[in-house]
């Protein structure tokens, strides 16, 4: 059957455009954007560049900051920090780092002379350590040499006396000049422009064990040889050198000295890190003491009591009950010194050390020696040589000779120092930082 065609006159209707096909309409507002289109490898390549350089450069301004912050704390901060204080002054941990830094060249500096002497004396190695390990100070030296904060706590109480002296020589009006320091330069170098005679050299007399007439603690003046009774020293040398057979004239003797400073400090400013003026402020305290030693002793009299003292030295306190129940059951004592007194130096003459001042004798033996009865049998007695058994044979007034002199002005000036220590009280305070800041 036909399909039905169209009878009317009317033109076809057209028939509806689906909506697929109708025209597109404009985008929404809300209608999200499309993904960027992926970048090419150059441009990825140059981001991640870009990246790179903005992380680097990050990290590099952040490590300036760390590094100039450690340079500012380490150069600037940490070293005008205080180690000690002393009545409102300080003492900052670059002073002290320096001065223990002095100390060390020092004491290294005597160390060496002495087994140099020792040597030229014909003593073996074996003998030099033992005469050195067992006889201050070169003992007390090379302790501090291999444990740095005993050298440190012996520098920080020596510079709080410094101060102490400082500040003691001001309210007295008492003022240190040039003259004065040029004066302990010259005497530590062995040099007297007025002398006929440059010796730099100081004569050690070895002994092969220890003897009573020295302290346990260095004297804050450098000194090159230990003291005894048989060879007290005054003034130090580090230049151990052989003595001019002629007698060189003033120019001669001012040309060594400037050579021999010159040479010395050299060796200091290189071993030590410091400067020629640390060096002089070294000197300087020096000539501080010296002044007030001087002041303090203008009345010292020239006598004082000495004593005559025997004694047996051994190694125990065991040992020294036996010597002594054997002395009080009739022993000899001579007999007994010279058979088990570990005191070389004096045993054969049956445990004898002669007449001196008590004050030549560590603290102590002098107290026993001040203390004692003549003719009493005291002990044991410990000192750091060992054990000892004293017999005072004698005491009387007796005129002091220079050394002996020389030696009681300072314990005068030591015992004073101690006085203005304990009166200043709470306006001396040595804090426990500086002994993260001894130098290794």
């Amino acid at each position: 059957m036909s399909k039905k065609s169209q009878t009317t006159g009317l033109p076809k209707a057209n028939k509806p455009i689906p909506k697929a096909a109708s025209q597109p309409k404009a985008p929404s507002a809300r209608q999200p954007r499309l993904l960027r289109e992926t970048h090419t490898k150059a441009e990825r390549d140059a981001q991640i560049q870009r990246l790179l350089v903005l992380v680097t450069g990050a990290v590099l301004g952040i490590t300036a900051i760390i590094l100039i912050g450690a340079l500012i704390f380490d150069q600037l901060i940490i070293p005008n920090q205080v180690v000690a204080r002393v009545n409102g002054e300080t003492i900052t941990v670059s002073e002290f780092e320096r001065r223990v830094r002095i100390e060390r060249f020092l004491i290294s500096s005597q160390i060496n002379a002495a087994i140099n002497q020792y040597r030229a004396f014909g003593f073996d190695d074996a003998t030099i350590n033992q005469q050195l390990f067992s006889q201050p100070p070169f003992s007390t030296y090379i302790n501090e040499l291999n444990i740095p904060d005993q050298l440190g706590n012996r520098v920080i109480n020596t510079m709080v006396d410094d101060e102490v002296v400082r500040q003691e020589l001001a309210r007295r009006g008492i003022t240190v000049d040039q003259e004065a320091l040029q004066k302990q330069i010259n005497r530590f170098f062995g040099y007297d422009p007025e002398a006929g005679l440059f010796t730099p050299t100081p004569t050690i007399t070895p002994t092969t064990s220890p003897t009573p007439f020295v302290s346990p603690t260095p004297s804050p003046t450098p000194t090159a040889t230990p003291i005894s009774e048989a060879t007290p020293t005054e003034s130090p040398t580090e230049f151990p050198t052989a003595t001019p057979t002629n007698t060189p004239d003033a120019t001669q003797r001012a040309d060594d000295f400037n050579r021999n400073r010159t040479d010395y400090y050299s060796a200091v400013r290189s071993s030590a890190s410091v400067s020629d003026a640390d060096i002089n402020a070294y000197f300087e305290t020096l000539a501080l003491r010296e002044a007030l030693r001087d002041a303090l002793s203008a009345d010292l009299p020239r006598t004082t009591p000495f004593v005559n003292v025997r004694h047996i030295l051994v190694g125990s306190e065991e040992e020294a009950n036996q010597a002594l129940a054997a002395l009080n059951a009739g022993e000899s004592f001579a007999a007994l010194a010279a058979a088990i007194s570990i005191d070389q130096s004096n045993k054969e003459r049956g445990g004898d050390l002669g007449w001196a001042p008590p004050a030549n004798y560590v603290e102590e033996f002098a107290t026993a020696v001040t203390e004692a009865e003549i003719g009493a049998l005291v002990g044991p007695v410990q000192t750091q040589f060992g054990w000892h058994i004293i017999q005072v044979r004698g005491r009387e007034e007796r005129e002091m000779n220079d050394s002996d002199y020389e030696r009681a002005k300072e314990t005068r000036l030591t015992e004073y120092i101690q006085q203005l220590r304990e009166a200043a009280g709470s306006g001396i305070e040595i804090l426990d930082t500086w002994i993260d800041y001894v130098p290794r």
